[in-house]
């Protein structure tokens, strides 16, 4: 592999926005190897992003932001995909003392009361721990989750960690509709969140998975993201990505 420091020095973004998502991920994986990794929240778009990894035959990397408060559905389709690919997907958790900490500042229900501190320890500093063994991060943002997203997000841009490191962030899919996404999982009969599936008596269906206590399923003709954090207003930011909200 080559040395990952100098490959970032001679990163060219717009070339690079120019590929579409099977090159942009080999791009990834086979100029970067191990410091090049799929973060995924096992939405759709990342259980995609991670058959087209498989396809290309090359070894590649995934790591999950695991909250602690996911729903088994969600768990249940990690292992899944695990087995499916022959793959372990790297879990990066909240520290337990992080988590005590804010609940004797804020209560056992800080995720209503005090969502972004509860956001930042259970979501953003895991994955700072996770950036800071990467180079380049590969993300599932698509440009038409958000107006800001569409307006904002970039296919290949830079981001920061904490630390004030440079991180190359790929959004591979962000040209891909939702509808390009379910065709392409039908097409490959790809697992996913089997939440999708639910309706409930008076019409309602999950539009967006995350921590059970922070998403709710909304009948259709809401905003997509109307059931993530319904008590807030906004681009409802959890601190992963400055471009959009997050999924």
């Amino acid at each position: 592999m080559k040395n990952a420091a100098a490959n970032l020095e001679t990163v060219d973004l717009d070339a690079l926005g120019a590929m579409d998502a099977e090159q942009l991920i080999r791009f990834a994986f086979e100029t970067f190897g191990s410091r090049a990794a799929i973060g995924t929240s096992l939405q759709k778009t990342g259980v995609v992003m991670i058959d087209i990894a498989a396809r290309l035959d090359v070894d590649f990397r995934v790591f999950f932001i695991d909250t602690l408060l996911n729903h088994d559905e969600t768990y249940a389709l990690l292992d899944d995909v695990e087995k499916r690919y022959g793959i372990t997907i790297e879990r990066f958790e909240p520290d337990p003392e992080d988590i005590e900490s804010l609940k004797r500042a804020v209560g056992q229900w800080a995720h209503y009361l005090a969502r972004p501190s509860c956001c930042h320890v259970r979501k953003r500093k895991p994955l700072q721990n996770a950036l800071a063994t990467l180079e380049v991060w590969i993300s599932g943002l698509r440009a038409d989750q958000s107006e800001h997203r569409q307006d904002q997000a970039r296919k290949a841009d830079w981001a920061q960690d904490d630390r004030g490191r440079q991180i190359l962030k790929l959004n591979p899919l962000l040209d891909w509709t939702a509808e390009d996404v379910d065709r392409y999982t039908r097409r490959f009969d790809l697992p996913y969140n089997t939440l999708y599936d639910y309706v409930s008596r008076y019409g309602e269906r999950y539009h967006v998975i995350g921590c059970k206590l922070c998403h709710i399923p909304t009948r259709d003709g809401l905003d997509r993201r109307a059931g993530k954090f319904p008590w807030e207003q906004g681009r409802k930011e959890c601190g992963l990505h400055d471009h959009g909200s997050g999924i």
